[in-house]
Parts: structure tokens; sequence; C-alpha cells
């Protein structure tokens, strides 16, 4: 059996009471008080009793985080690691985190079971590309806070967004500022909100060159190694001219770009420019170090436990956070070679 907070009590000399309102961050005993009780508890290793805890105060203090992608092997990727981790991290002392992943074939049977089994705290909702009305009939009024779902509105619903326009905004801007003018967005997915806001600085990029929005090339694909790789590939044996320059939804279907073309004989970035979204930890050691928008995934960890902490203190108001990004210049990107291969 582990510590309880009469064990607390005990080595302190206080009143169980008094270790309750100290945990509990509640008003009743003095500062000097609180602070030796938080080091005893320490100390002995104190695991809050969850289930206890929501008996007595009525209140859960599960939160459920529910991840979705397109398969299992994009949880691989060191992306949702960064978030997950740094929730994990900031609010596991105080709230007990039920994750679950699923695939997007899957992820409505999915929320429904587990909105059924689990009546948590609040819901963080990662990956799910169903729409926020169709999310909350299946979990109710339980508060929910949406990974890049941006602008939304009503009571119990939050957001944290990277700037998913601005992203792609600034490697569409660093290829145009290199030179290149035949240039292609590959990752494009109609109907995605994600998508479709990196659509928006596809061509609000393009415009600012003086180009139209005609100029610009789109490649639908998802999200993974392998989908960059089929798309690249199709073009290449159908003899098609590839553009000089790939600018990507994120950093996966860049390295299959990458090994499409490499595979091919073509050379990057002498031949063509590649640059991606996310700045996973991968982006920095492939055999040509990717171009990249870091995307601040400790920060949107981070941005989503104060949120959890906000519903935990009864704020029930709608906010929405979006976080700016960062371009990182690094080897995959070069100038426009106008002698540089383009067909096979």
């Amino acid at each position: 059996m582990g510590t309880t907070i009469y064990d607390i009590a005990r080595k302190a000399g206080v009143s169980s009471a008094a270790v309750s309102m100290a945990l509990n961050k509640k008003k009743g005993v003095s500062e000097k008080t609180r602070a030796r009780i938080m080091d005893i508890a320490e100390e002995l290793n104190y695991k809050p009793n969850y289930s206890a805890l929501s008996l007595s105060t009525k209140k859960s203090h599960n939160v459920v985080l529910f991840i979705s992608a397109v398969n299992f092997q994009f949880f691989d990727s060191s992306f949702y690691f960064s978030i997950l981790s740094t929730i994990s991290q900031s609010i596991s002392n105080d709230f007990f985190l039920i994750t679950r992943i699923s695939t997007i074939a899957k992820e409505a049977e999915d929320i429904a079971q587990i909105a059924n089994s689990e009546k948590p705290l609040a819901f963080v909702f990662i990956g799910t590309r169903l729409s926020i009305d169709f999310v909350r009939r299946l979990i109710g009024n339980t508060p929910a806070i949406f990974f890049n779902k941006p602008n939304l509105s009503g009571r119990n619903v939050y957001s944290v967004s990277f700037d998913n326009r601005e992203a792609m905004e600034m490697i569409t801007g660093h290829m145009l500022h290199l030179g290149h003018r035949k240039i292609a967005y590959a990752g494009y997915l109609p109907g995605v909100i994600t998508a479709e806001k990196r659509l928006e600085g596809f061509h609000a990029a393009l415009s600012r060159y003086g180009m139209d929005k005609s100029d610009g090339m789109l490649i639908k694909c998802e999200y993974l190694p392998i989908f960059g790789y089929e798309a690249v590939k199709r073009l290449i044996t159908e003899d098609e001219e590839l553009p000089s320059a790939f600018v990507c939804g994120n950093d996966l279907i860049a390295v299959g770009i990458m090994q499409a073309l490499r595979e091919y004989g073509f050379k990057v970035p002498e031949d063509i420019s590649i640059a991606g979204i996310d700045n996973l930890l991968l982006s920095d050691s492939l055999w040509v170090p990717l171009t990249t928008v870091d995307v601040k995934c400790q920060e949107i960890g981070a941005r989503i436990a104060g949120l959890i902490r906000k519903i935990d203190q009864g704020c029930t108001e709608n906010d929405n956070i979006i976080i700016s990004v960062s371009l990182v210049k690094r080897e995959s990107t070069g100038r426009f070679n106008s002698e540089g291969k383009r067909k096979r």
C-alpha cells in the first residue's frame, strides 16, 4: 500500500485535514506549514488516489488524451511524443492521464466507446478529422480541448493550434526567395482544416511574388513517407517534369519525397529543393538535413496543460490559442539551378 495523507500528517505533526488542504491548494493552512507538508509528501513519494479524490470532491481528475492518425505508423514520429510528454510532465502529479490512440477510420467508434466508459474532467483531441459538432455529440458537455482546430466557439470548447498558414507561407516564401518559381505543395488534403490553412499560406506567398494560384502545383497525399514517396514516384515514372521545389505538409512527406528522388538519381538541393513542417527530431540527421518549420511542440503541450488546469478551476469560457512558428534553414534548400535535373 502506498503513502497516505495519514502518513504525511503523522510525520508533519498536523491533522489529516491540514494535509488535504495543503495538497489540494486550499486555504486553511499557513504557507510555512503547506511547504513542510509538500516536502514530506515528496520525500514519502506520495501519489494521489484519484478515484478517492473524485468521490470526495464529486469531480473527476481523469483527463482523456485521444490521439488519431491515418494509421499506426504515424505514432513512430517524435511529433506526438513531444506534445504528450510535455503534457504529462506538466500535470501528471495532479491528474490521471488516460491515453487512447486510434486511426482515422476507427476514431468515431473509439471516441464513443471511451465516452461511455469514462466520465473525465476533460478530453484532449489530437489529430482528429471529425467535425467538432460530431465529437460533441459523442462526448456530451464534457470540456474538450482540440489541437489544430482553430477558431472554435461555444462553452467548454478550447483549441491550441500552431499557425498552419504562416508555416506554409514561410517555406514557400523561402523557396521563392531562392529563385524557385515552379513549386509543388505536397500533402494537400481537401476539407482537412490544417491542409486548407496551409493552402492559404501557399497561395499568399505566391501572390506576394506576383504569381497566380494556378502557378502552384498541388499534390494530394497523406502525411507519411510512403505517400510522399509514391506520389513523386508516379510523377517520375510518367516522365512528368518535376518542380524545382517541394514544400511539404510535414517532414514525413518530405522524407518520402527525398527517398524517391534519390532512388531515381536526383540530387537535393542541386536539382530539387525540399522543405517540410514540424521540425521532427530526425529532420536534422537525414542524409540531407531538412529545411523545416519549428511548430514548437513543447509549447503546444504546455498550453494544453494550462487549459486543463483552467478547466479544473471551473473555467467554461471558450479559448483559442494560436502559436507562432519559426523557419529552420538547413541544407535541403538551395538557390534555383536552371541546369538542374528535372526529368529521368
